[in-house]
Protein backbone atom coordinates (compact mmCIF):
# COMPACT_ATOMS: atom_id res chain seq x y z
CA UNK A 1 0.00 0.00 0.00
CA UNK A 2 2.71 2.57 0.83
CA UNK A 3 4.34 1.88 -2.54
CA UNK A 4 1.01 2.26 -4.35
CA UNK A 5 0.21 5.50 -2.51
CA UNK A 6 3.65 6.85 -3.38
CA UNK A 7 3.11 5.96 -7.05
CA UNK A 8 -0.23 7.75 -7.06
CA UNK A 9 1.33 10.84 -5.52
CA UNK A 10 4.06 10.80 -8.15
CA UNK A 11 1.45 10.39 -10.89
CA UNK A 12 -0.41 13.46 -9.60
CA UNK A 13 2.81 15.48 -9.35
CA UNK A 14 3.71 14.59 -12.93
CA UNK A 15 0.29 15.69 -14.20
CA UNK A 16 0.52 18.98 -12.29
CA UNK A 17 4.01 19.63 -13.69
CA UNK A 18 2.83 18.73 -17.20
CA UNK A 19 -0.10 21.12 -16.87
CA UNK A 20 2.28 23.99 -16.10
CA UNK A 21 4.62 23.02 -18.94
CA UNK A 22 1.85 22.72 -21.56
CA UNK A 23 0.12 25.91 -20.42
CA UNK A 24 3.36 27.85 -20.67
CA UNK A 25 4.90 26.43 -23.84
CA UNK A 26 2.11 24.68 -25.73
CA UNK A 27 2.25 21.10 -26.93
CA UNK A 28 4.96 21.41 -29.57
CA UNK A 29 7.46 23.19 -27.31
CA UNK A 30 6.73 21.29 -24.10
CA UNK A 31 9.66 19.18 -22.95
CA UNK A 32 9.51 15.96 -20.95
CA UNK A 33 12.86 16.71 -19.33
CA UNK A 34 11.53 20.04 -18.09
CA UNK A 35 8.50 18.28 -16.64
CA UNK A 36 10.73 15.78 -14.83
CA UNK A 37 13.01 18.58 -13.59
CA UNK A 38 10.06 20.54 -12.16
CA UNK A 39 9.41 17.78 -9.65
CA UNK A 40 13.00 16.50 -9.32
CA UNK A 41 12.20 13.23 -11.01
CA UNK A 42 14.44 11.27 -13.36
CA UNK A 43 13.22 11.02 -16.92
CA UNK A 44 13.17 7.24 -16.54
CA UNK A 45 10.85 7.52 -13.54
CA UNK A 46 8.58 9.83 -15.53
CA UNK A 47 8.47 7.26 -18.35
CA UNK A 48 7.20 4.77 -15.79
CA UNK A 49 3.98 6.79 -15.69
CA UNK A 50 3.84 8.46 -19.12
CA UNK A 51 5.90 7.31 -22.09
CA UNK A 52 5.15 10.31 -24.33
CA UNK A 53 3.88 13.87 -24.36
CA UNK A 54 0.78 12.55 -26.08
CA UNK A 55 0.05 10.28 -23.10
CA UNK A 56 0.26 13.29 -20.80
CA UNK A 57 -1.99 15.37 -23.05
CA UNK A 58 -4.57 12.58 -23.18
CA UNK A 59 -4.56 12.28 -19.38
CA UNK A 60 -5.14 16.02 -19.03
CA UNK A 61 -7.90 15.92 -21.64
CA UNK A 62 -9.62 13.06 -19.79
CA UNK A 63 -9.41 15.07 -16.58
CA UNK A 64 -11.09 18.04 -18.24
CA UNK A 65 -13.74 15.89 -19.93
CA UNK A 66 -14.80 14.40 -16.59
CA UNK A 67 -14.95 17.76 -14.83
CA UNK A 68 -16.80 19.40 -17.71
CA UNK A 69 -19.32 16.59 -18.10
CA UNK A 70 -20.20 16.91 -14.42
CA UNK A 71 -20.97 20.62 -14.84
CA UNK A 72 -22.93 20.05 -18.07
CA UNK A 73 -24.95 17.24 -16.51
CA UNK A 74 -25.98 19.46 -13.60
CA UNK A 75 -26.98 22.24 -16.00
CA UNK A 76 -29.17 19.92 -18.08
CA UNK A 77 -31.36 18.72 -15.23
CA UNK A 78 -34.58 20.50 -14.16
CA UNK A 79 -36.42 21.46 -11.98
CA UNK A 80 -34.15 24.42 -11.23
CA UNK A 81 -34.99 27.40 -13.48
CA UNK A 82 -32.93 27.74 -16.64
CA UNK A 83 -31.38 31.01 -15.46
CA UNK A 84 -30.16 29.39 -12.25
CA UNK A 85 -28.68 26.45 -14.17
CA UNK A 86 -27.03 28.77 -16.68
CA UNK A 87 -25.52 30.87 -13.91
CA UNK A 88 -24.19 27.78 -12.13
CA UNK A 89 -22.68 26.49 -15.37
CA UNK A 90 -20.93 29.74 -16.28
CA UNK A 91 -19.59 30.44 -12.80
CA UNK A 92 -18.69 26.78 -12.33
CA UNK A 93 -16.62 26.81 -15.51
CA UNK A 94 -14.97 30.04 -14.37
CA UNK A 95 -13.99 28.42 -11.08
CA UNK A 96 -12.86 25.23 -12.83
CA UNK A 97 -10.45 26.97 -15.18
CA UNK A 98 -9.44 29.51 -12.55
CA UNK A 99 -8.48 26.95 -9.91
CA UNK A 100 -7.65 23.72 -11.76
CA UNK A 101 -4.34 23.95 -13.62
CA UNK A 102 -4.89 20.60 -15.30
CA UNK A 103 -8.26 21.63 -16.73
CA UNK A 104 -6.85 24.95 -17.92
CA UNK A 105 -3.89 23.26 -19.62
CA UNK A 106 -6.24 20.81 -21.34
CA UNK A 107 -8.43 23.67 -22.54
CA UNK A 108 -5.44 25.46 -24.04
CA UNK A 109 -4.18 22.28 -25.68
CA UNK A 110 -7.65 21.72 -27.20
CA UNK A 111 -7.69 25.27 -28.55
CA UNK A 112 -4.17 24.83 -29.92
CA UNK A 113 -5.19 21.63 -31.73
CA UNK A 114 -8.30 23.29 -33.10
CA UNK A 115 -6.26 26.16 -34.54
CA UNK A 116 -3.79 23.82 -36.20
CA UNK A 117 -6.47 21.56 -37.70
CA UNK A 118 -9.05 24.27 -38.48
CA UNK A 119 -11.67 22.30 -36.55
CA UNK A 120 -13.91 23.41 -33.68
CA UNK A 121 -13.08 22.42 -30.13
CA UNK A 122 -15.56 19.61 -29.29
CA UNK A 123 -16.02 20.65 -25.67
CA UNK A 124 -16.76 24.23 -26.71
CA UNK A 125 -19.34 23.08 -29.25
CA UNK A 126 -21.14 20.96 -26.66
CA UNK A 127 -21.04 23.73 -24.08
CA UNK A 128 -22.27 26.29 -26.59
CA UNK A 129 -25.25 24.11 -27.47
CA UNK A 130 -26.32 23.89 -23.83
CA UNK A 131 -25.71 27.60 -23.19
CA UNK A 132 -27.85 28.43 -26.23
CA UNK A 133 -30.67 26.21 -24.95
CA UNK A 134 -30.56 27.73 -21.46
CA UNK A 135 -30.51 31.30 -22.81
CA UNK A 136 -33.57 30.50 -24.91
CA UNK A 137 -35.40 28.97 -21.94
CA UNK A 138 -34.46 31.93 -19.74
CA UNK A 139 -35.92 34.34 -22.29
CA UNK A 140 -39.09 32.27 -22.61
CA UNK A 141 -39.50 32.40 -18.83
CA UNK A 142 -39.41 36.21 -19.00
CA UNK A 143 -36.21 36.66 -17.00
CA UNK A 144 -34.26 38.18 -19.91
CA UNK A 145 -35.42 40.38 -22.75
CA UNK A 146 -36.78 38.04 -25.44
CA UNK A 147 -36.28 40.77 -28.06
CA UNK A 148 -32.50 40.35 -27.80
CA UNK A 149 -31.41 37.67 -30.32
CA UNK A 150 -30.65 34.41 -28.55
CA UNK A 151 -27.66 33.24 -30.56
CA UNK A 152 -25.56 36.41 -30.07
CA UNK A 153 -26.27 36.29 -26.32
CA UNK A 154 -25.00 32.69 -26.17
CA UNK A 155 -22.01 33.63 -28.34
CA UNK A 156 -21.23 36.54 -26.02
CA UNK A 157 -21.35 34.33 -22.93
CA UNK A 158 -19.02 31.81 -24.55
CA UNK A 159 -16.61 34.48 -25.79
CA UNK A 160 -16.46 36.19 -22.39
CA UNK A 161 -16.04 32.93 -20.49
CA UNK A 162 -13.47 31.12 -22.62
CA UNK A 163 -11.80 34.27 -23.89
CA UNK A 164 -10.87 35.07 -20.31
CA UNK A 165 -8.69 31.97 -20.22
CA UNK A 166 -7.51 31.82 -23.84
CA UNK A 167 -6.73 35.39 -24.87
CA UNK A 168 -3.04 36.14 -24.84
CA UNK A 169 -2.84 38.70 -22.07
CA UNK A 170 -1.15 36.76 -19.29
CA UNK A 171 1.96 38.42 -17.82
CA UNK A 172 3.74 35.12 -17.16
CA UNK A 173 2.82 32.52 -19.74
CA UNK A 174 1.54 34.97 -22.33
CA UNK A 175 -1.53 32.79 -22.67
CA UNK A 176 -4.30 34.40 -20.64
CA UNK A 177 -5.27 35.18 -17.09
CA UNK A 178 -5.61 32.40 -14.57
CA UNK A 179 -6.36 31.82 -10.92
CA UNK A 180 -8.69 33.84 -8.74
CA UNK A 181 -8.32 36.92 -10.96
CA UNK A 182 -9.80 35.10 -13.95
CA UNK A 183 -12.57 33.44 -11.94
CA UNK A 184 -13.51 36.83 -10.47
CA UNK A 185 -13.54 38.32 -13.97
CA UNK A 186 -16.03 35.67 -15.10
CA UNK A 187 -18.24 36.41 -12.08
CA UNK A 188 -18.16 40.14 -12.84
CA UNK A 189 -18.94 39.66 -16.54
CA UNK A 190 -21.86 37.38 -15.71
CA UNK A 191 -23.35 39.92 -13.31
CA UNK A 192 -22.93 42.75 -15.84
CA UNK A 193 -24.54 40.79 -18.66
CA UNK A 194 -27.37 39.47 -16.52
CA UNK A 195 -28.16 42.92 -15.16
CA UNK A 196 -28.07 44.46 -18.63
CA UNK A 197 -30.52 41.89 -20.00
CA UNK A 198 -32.77 42.24 -16.95
CA UNK A 199 -32.79 46.02 -17.32
CA UNK A 200 -33.56 45.70 -21.02
CA UNK A 201 -36.59 43.53 -20.29
CA UNK A 202 -37.97 46.13 -17.91
CA UNK A 203 -38.12 48.88 -20.58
Amino acid sequence: MPKQARALRTYDRVLDAAALEFARYGYANANLQNIADRIRLTKGALYGHFATKEDLAVALDNHLSCALEELLAEARVPPRPALSRLRSLVLGLGRLFGTDARALAALRLSAETARSTARPVPLLAETHGLVLHLVRETQKAGHWNAAVPTVPVADLIMAALFGTFLTETGPDSGRGRAGAEAADAVDAMWEALSQALDDASAH
